[in-house]
């Protein structure tokens, strides 16, 4: 699993879901109040983006999870998985390719509701077409909020994000955690060769 693409990969899946190429539509509403929302809660969490990757990698383990093909002794015991120790692995390699000021610029990004509703949208997509079963699912987001996302990915910020995502110190890391989840799902008796 690509882990900061994949986190990425929330936001674009919705853009694919949706007809948003529709670069020229108006989009004249600069809202100052959203925005001053966005820098509160940032603030507020100055580690969101931190904290929104360590969600995504939570995903795969929910599916592992959800299998009906797992017995509750494996259940049990990928719910012991310590995802959390991976948390400074992730930290080092964005603080590494982010300035304190380019984080913060992440984290409002990630702070706007119509951003967090395209985020919300993509996982439940992602999970939806990994089999996992959803009681309820999360509205739709509109073309407007879905061009929030498309309109940061034209930024400077938002070109250097998807950059860092093909990068060799994300690879680096994703394969760091990446063994650190296959090394505790072979101790859980779900080694590769059971997941297929």
């Amino acid at each position: 699993m690509k882990l900061f693409k994949f986190t990425t990969l929330t936001l674009m899946t919705v853009l694919s879901l949706t007809a948003c190429n529709k670069a020229s539509e108006q989009a004249n509403d600069n809202n100052n109040d959203k925005k001053a929302t966005s820098t509160e809660t940032a603030k507020e969490n100055p580690n969101l983006l931190l904290d929104m990757t360590m969600e995504t990698l939570k995903m795969p383990m929910d599916v592992i999870k959800s299998s009906e093909q797992i017995t509750a002794e494996e259940k049990a015991c990928v719910e012991k998985i310590d995802l959390n120790s991976q948390k400074n692995v992730i930290k080092e390699a964005i603080e590494n390719a982010f300035s304190k000021e380019e984080i913060g610029q992440l984290n409002e990004f990630y702070a706007q509701p119509e951003v967090q509703k395209v985020t919300n949208y993509g996982r439940e997509q992602l999970l939806l077409q990994m089999g996992v079963p959803l009681e309820e699912t999360a509205e739709k987001p509109s073309e407007k909020e879905i061009k929030v996302v498309a309109e940061f990915a034209k930024t400077e910020i938002g070109q250097k994000y998807a950059q860092f995502n093909l990068s060799e110190d994300a690879n680096s890391t994703n394969t760091k955690v990446n063994t650190f989840i296959e090394e505790e799902l072979d101790k859980c008796g779900l080694g590769e060769e059971k997941q297929q």
